[in-house]
């Protein structure tokens, strides 16, 4: 490695940790202040605290990573603009992709870090952390949820909403399974209710699949699952959730495929090329934003680094967030709704390199 890769990796290093750290203890401290009331009601212990935020590192960690890996690559390039070495090094007859060769790898090394934690650490902490708030936060009201997707037994659930009052799942499609995995029934209900210690759906379709039977309606409905709570299995058996794992997503979506529920396969499409794409944000927004920060020369480059890196940002999470919701309605391809920021980003900074002189 040669002595110049050694100094700019030294720095980016430096700076993205510095600028991690500070976003985590804001996040947390920002978090412990609008939870503080709860905190003093339960009369929660000082270690229950550290345990809680601990397991919510990872959480954090993919909130605010990328941001900071922006902010510091603009800040390291700003700096050497300013201080005129970026000048010593062209003279030097280095190339503009030989000088951010090392960024580029150290980018690239934090979105696959990013992509283990997102699959091998996320859910579990996540399991962890909703665990702890049933038992902190017991007697708090818990909030309606929607579009819930969970696996449990022999059975894939889609509900339109949970609402927590009423003890109810809303617009259920059931996905039944035989002893060989295979989808053997499905099974549309209007809602789902803990009654009697046990789930019951009322006004039920039942088609069966692979069969020539007709479809069969039944006002209720027993689903033999007895003494479980719909918290629980929301919580811990969750499948389609934001912290399940690409392979889990990926396994589902092709039993989708089998009884060609297409709606649902689409569904599952974007959430998989979503949260494959998501840890690399931090590759997509280096390359998108080196034209920029080569040409940064202002005097002060901390402020500089804040502003183009949040602007930059907003511009990637916008341009995300319009393709996605253009999938989901099935306006463009599900699998390319999540590559319309990152597509414009790499063509942005790759065609911006070409005008450095």
């Amino acid at each position: 490695m040669r002595i110049l890769d050694k100094y700019i990796l030294s720095k980016i290093i430096k700076g993205y940790f510095c600028l991690l750290f500070l976003f985590l203890g804001l996040f947390i401290i920002i978090d412990i202040f609008s939870n503080l009331e709860s905190f003093l009601k339960i009369k929660i212990t000082f270690l229950e605290i550290i345990n809680y935020y601990l397991f919510s590192l990872p959480f954090i960690f993919l909130k605010v990573s990328a941001f900071s890996l922006l902010i510091s690559s603009i800040y390291l390039f700003g700096e050497l603009n300013k201080n005129n070495e970026l000048i010593g090094i062209r003279i030097a007859g280095l190339s503009i992709l030989r000088i951010i060769l090392p960024v580029f790898t150290f980018s690239l090394i934090i979105s696959l870090f990013s992509l283990f934690i997102q699959e091998k650490v996320l859910l579990s902490s996540q399991k962890k952390i909703e665990k702890t708030k049933l038992k902190l936060f017991k007697n708090k009201k818990i909030s309606a949820k929607e579009n819930l997707a969970f696996r449990y037994q022999n059975m894939i659930f889609f509900a339109s909403s949970y609402l927590p009052e009423e003890n109810m799942l809303k617009d259920v499609i059931v996905f039944k399974e035989n002893a060989k995995g295979e989808i053997e029934e499905k099974i549309i209900a209007k809602r789902i209710i803990n009654k009697n210690n046990q789930w019951e759906a009322n006004d039920v379709i039942i088609y069966p699949l692979n069969k020539n039977s007709p479809p069969l309606y039944k006002k209720t409905l027993s689903l033999n699952i007895k003494k479980v709570f719909f918290e629980d299995i929301i919580i811990k058996k969750s499948v389609f959730s934001q912290f399940s794992s690409l392979k889990d997503i990926y396994k589902e979506r092709e039993r989708l495929k089998k009884i060609k529920a297409k709606r649902l396969v689409e569904y599952l499409t974007i959430q998989y090329h979503e949260k494959l794409s998501e840890p690399f944000s931090h590759l997509f927004l280096v390359i998108g934003v080196l034209p920029f920060a080569l040409e940064v020369r202002k005097r002060k480059v901390g402020l500089v680094s804040f502003g183009v890196g949040f602007f930059f940002s907003f511009i990637y999470y916008v341009i995300f967030s319009i393709s996605l919701a253009l999938g989901k309605a099935g306006i463009i391809l599900p699998f390319l709704s999540c590559w319309v920021a990152p597509l414009f980003f790499i063509i942005l900074g790759v065609s911006g390199l070409f005008f450095i002189k």
